[in-house]
């Protein structure tokens, strides 16, 4: 497929003439009313012009100045304006825009939301600084350092990093695990309400974790290797700074 403006302009201006012309020809041919088929054709360039790149007033004045048809300029006025209203209810996006905000790179107005969040990746907002826990480790082993984390919960892993679930430290504390010598990880490992992977996009990510009413979830790679945890509050002062940034550039 053909991009850039040579490739979408001219033959947008080659469809619309024909189109034009055939309407006018037709009409003339079968009897139905007596058209200028140049002025079709002019008309017709513009309301291709304007459906395709959703910019009637570029497709009325470019046409007008390419054909030295301002004659013909409330004709093209009214064709333009059917033309891009009717393409606008069928697609959002022009011709130009609909590849990027199919990839979620289009900065819009309309739905800033969704555009500040596409904009950000989850692989950079991942935290790493959990203790990892394997599920064949004995608690009373692990306790010094489950004592001195500064986290509520830990990962649970096996041999080749694959994430298990979770151990919150309340589940700890509450065993006497003094008295417990084989008590294993895996005997107070708990499932994780959901799991995210690292090419997931934040809109994903926060519709997740409303829906299971948590505030963080383990992120995995592709192969279900555990990588670290996002949180809300990660996902929001990311968010905030980048709104911020916005408006400092758009004043």
């Amino acid at each position: 497929m053909l991009s850039g403006n040579g490739g979408i302009f001219a033959p947008s201006l080659v469809i619309g003439g024909l189109i034009g012309f055939v309407v006018a020809f037709s009409a003339n041919t079968l009897g139905i009313a007596n058209l200028n088929v140049a002025n079709f054709i002019v008309a017709g360039m513009a309301a291709s012009l304007s459906a395709i790149m959703h910019a009637p007033l570029t497709g009325i004045f470019l046409i007008a100045e390419i054909t030295g048809g301002y004659v013909l300029m409330v004709p093209l006025m009214i064709t333009s304006a059917i033309s891009y209203l009717i393409n606008r209810s069928a697609n959002k996006y022009s011709i130009y825009t609909k590849p990027l905000a199919e990839k979620g790179e289009l900065l819009s107005h309309e739905d800033k939301d969704t555009t500040v969040l596409n904009m950000m990746k989850l692989k950079y907002l991942v935290e790493r600084d959990y203790l990892v826990l394997n599920e064949d480790d004995l608690v009373s082993v692990r306790m010094p350092e489950i004592l001195l984390s500064k986290r509520n919960l830990f990962p649970v892993v096996s041999a080749d990093r694959s994430f298990k679930g979770l151990v919150f430290v309340e589940d700890v504390l509450k065993r006497n695990v003094a008295d417990e010598d084989n008590l294993s990880v895996n005997d107070l490992m708990q499932a994780a309400p959901d799991i995210v992977l690292v090419t997931d996009s934040l809109k994903k990510v926060l519709g997740k974790m409303e829906k299971e009413n948590a505030w963080l979830l383990p992120v995995l790679d592709e192969s279900g290797a555990y990588l670290g945890f996002v949180s809300k509050t990660a996902i929001f002062n990311k968010y905030r700074a980048l709104l911020s940034r916005q408006a400092d550039y758009m004043e």
